[in-house]
């Protein structure tokens, strides 16, 4: 790209920065279904969400959303589509321009979350977006490109805010390979938890900690995730992430990824359900960052792990990893109310 084209680009992404588009609304309201689709797709057992005999026991009027579902409701449909009564305002026109600069793929790479409650079955989800951030060119593992960072309001159908998050994403232009890149291998990607020799045999009781006995620098039990065509697939799907790059191979595979990957909302919420399996029912997340770095991919093992990083009056702070056979695929931090 030229010096007038690259002075161009910088000005047409400069308009796009600072504007608060929205609302984006939610198709359905928050349902026990797409609750159960979500926990399916992320093996997610904890009775808080579904356990009518649990919501008893705690006093809980019925069926609460995960936390990390807080982007899927307002995403849009199979066929690309916003739910009505949205605005026409098109939310992610910076990367429309980006690409039509040069630099076509997409990857979300790291998550800044705050919660400030659960959403309930029935209640209604919109999101506000603004892009606060686009990089100068830079060059990575998977190309040149720039790194976007908007920040998201999710607002509830009170117009009170249940979460906000700053989320980067790079758009770039696919590294070009010497040769092309030959079919994955044939691999037994459907392989079960019980085949899968763990670093520990952790099975969560889902009884709450006891937050007075915890200390610092305390560590996490391991937990080995199988990482299958299935859950990367199934994933997408409750998280109502339909970008071919995580179901068709060759569009993965145009992008400079070695197979179907797996996305950042189901990496989210793997994250989220090894944390609150390891504080108890009883916990809320609070806050939770987190970058990826190594992609998932078929035949892969993540093997997640932790340590308590700080503990204070009414919550603990903790660091998490998972890592695969290429190395980090994701590092974050988290803060639990206990």
């Amino acid at each position: 790209m030229n010096h007038a084209a690259t002075a161009q680009t910088e000005l047409d992404l400069q308009a796009l920065t600072g504007q608060r588009l929205g609302p984006y609304n939610s198709f359905n309201p928050v349902s026990r279904v797409q609750i159960w689709q979500w926990c399916s797709a992320m093996g997610d057992r904890n009775p808080l969400y579904l356990n009518e005999r649990y919501h008893a026991e705690a006093g809980i009027d019925g069926p609460l959303a995960p936390p990390a579902m807080m982007q899927m409701w307002t995403m849009r449909d199979v066929n690309m589509q916003y739910a009505p009564g949205s605005t026409d305002a098109a939310p992610y026109q910076v990367f429309d321009t980006l690409s039509d600069h040069g630099f076509p793929a997409n990857v979300a790479v790291s998550y800044d979350i705050s919660f400030h409650r659960y959403l309930r079955e029935g209640e209604r989800a919109h999101h506000y977006t603004t892009v606060v951030n686009i990089s100068d060119l830079k060059t990575t593992a998977l190309g040149e490109g720039h790194f976007v960072t908007e920040r998201v309001e999710y607002l509830d159908q009170d117009e009170q805010l249940f979460a906000e998050a700053l989320i980067t994403y790079l758009q770039y232009r696919p590294a070009a390979t010497d040769q092309e890149q030959p079919e994955p291998q044939s691999r037994n990607t459907e392989t079960t938890a019980s085949e899968v020799t763990p670093a520990s045999s952790w099975t969560p009781d889902f009884n709450d900690l006891d937050r007075t006995l915890l200390t610092e620098g305390k560590a996490l039990p391991s937990l080995c995730i199988p990482i299958t065509h299935k859950l990367i697939v199934s994933g997408a799907v409750a998280t109502q992430d339909f970008i071919d790059v995580h179901h068709n191979a060759p569009a993965a595979r145009a992008a400079a990824m070695p197979d179907i990957f797996m996305n950042i909302l189901t990496t989210c919420g793997l994250c989220a359900r090894y944390l609150s399996d390891w504080a108890g029912p009883a916990s809320r997340l609070q806050k939770l960052s987190l970058k990826l770095m190594a992609p998932n991919v078929p035949g892969d093992t993540m093997e997640m792990q932790g340590q308590v990083s700080a503990i204070h009056e009414g919550s603990v702070e903790v660091q998490f990893a998972g890592r695969n056979g290429r190395g980090f695929h994701v590092t974050g931090a988290a803060t639990l109310i206990m």
